[in-house]
């Protein structure tokens, strides 16, 4: 199933290897970290390690670049988010309360890559602060994705779109079991 869904990106990334992985990486990257990652673990042009390494190289560069266009270019990048008013309205109310952990953790919610990064360019967060948890998330979402990949190939890429598309619905679920645990810790 995986090699003929995504028969294309294969290809690209059997042909252009590392350097498809970083061009992928600099846009978004989570199917191509999985891809490369499933690759991998079939011994095939790739190691763990240096998906990593390419893949947060890419992403490093994919959101600096966003971030200064958010800080530079504010006019038309204000102008470019008003066709996104509900994700911005959100973002912006997700990054006044919760700051950081936006930038860490924006990566791996599906549709809010860029105008996140276009949002906190726009602020006056310290780039040095966005630098750090920058790196962090991309390290973390390297590492989660390849990993994914490697060890569950097929599966994860199924799982992962699914969880994308719903993640309310996931958060939600989550939920449930979390208090369903605490409920039961508080019982005993």
């Amino acid at each position: 199933m995986l090699l003929k869904l995504f028969s294309y990106p294969i290809k690209l990334l059997l042909t252009y290897g590392y350097f498809a992985l970083f061009v992928w990486s600099i846009l978004e990257g989570e199917i191509g970290l999985m891809l490369s990652g499933f690759l991998a673990s079939e011994g095939k042009v790739f190691s763990f390690t240096n998906i990593v390494i390419v893949a947060s190289i890419g992403a490093f560069i994919g959101d600096n670049v966003l971030f200064l266009l958010g800080r530079l270019f504010a006019p038309k990048v204000k102008v470019w988010l008003i066709k996104y008013k509900e994700k911005r309205i959100l973002i912006q109310q997700y990054f006044r309360k919760y700051g950081a952990v936006v930038i860490v953790f924006e990566r791996f919610i599906y549709g809010t890559h860029i105008p996140a990064l276009l949002i906190v360019g726009l602020s006056k967060y310290p780039y040095l602060k966005f630098l750090l948890f920058d790196i962090i998330g991309i390290i973390l979402w390297a590492l989660i994705f390849t990993a994914l990949g490697f060890y569950f190939g097929n599966t994860a890429i199924d799982i992962i779109i699914f969880i994308q598309k719903n993640l309310l619905v996931f958060l939600f679920i989550t939920l449930i079991i979390y208090f369903f645990l605490q409920s039961i810790k508080k019982n005993r």
